[in-house]
């Protein structure tokens, strides 16, 4: 059976939001991953050595074979469809998402930097101000969630200024964890 070109959309939208999926599990996992990473690095050799020639093992699969494919796959996909229907391209809720775009894209790049530093041990970052990068991936994705369901009943304004007081009772949140958490050691 001939696939209709209404139908072709909806497909390619389903595949667009599996492979973000995708990507999202990669970065969650992946910089859980730093963590831990970071974490090895005030251990003892050789208990250090093998946690981190494993923890570069598996950060470099999880980059080159989950993450880049997954996030290729979903701008691939969104560019087809943006090709089949340009006039999408005049709404501005589609302006917000390929400014979203961008900062996934630069989050990304960010954490493929990460990696690199750590790969070479010159992570000056504590495990700690990892795990606060970390929680970028999870501010991107409540960002995105908010972005689609409120698309229509909200202008780029309001939307802003919601994602400003969110990010902000997040880093409060954050504050306050920190202060509550136990001092760990300086290279730790």
């Amino acid at each position: 059976m001939e696939p209709t070109t209404t139908e072709i959309p909806a497909l390619l939208q389903a595949l667009q939001l599996f492979a973000l999926v995708v990507f999202f599990a990669g970065t969650f996992h992946i910089v859980r991953l730093f963590v831990a990473h970071r974490a090895a690095m005030a251990k003892w050799d050789p208990d250090r050595k093998i946690l981190l020639d494993q923890f570069t093992a598996m950060e470099r699969g999880a980059l080159y074979f989950l993450n880049w494919p997954a996030l290729a796959t979903f701008l691939v996909l969104g560019g087809w469809m943006l090709y089949l229907r340009p006039a999408m391209l005049k709404q501005p809720f589609i302006h917000v998402l390929l400014g979203y775009t961008a900062l996934l894209i630069a989050y990304h790049l960010s954490n493929h930097q990460l990696q690199g530093r750590l790969q070479r041990g010159e992570m000056r970052w504590s495990a700690w101000q990892i795990g606060l990068w970390a929680q970028g991936a999870t501010l991107l994705l409540f960002v995105l969630v908010l972005l689609l369901i409120f698309r229509d009943r909200m202008g780029w304004v309001w939307g802003s200024a919601g994602l400003l007081i969110v990010g902000a009772v997040v880093m409060l949140m954050l504050g306050r964890m920190r202060r509550s958490a136990p001092e760990t050691p300086k290279d730790a």
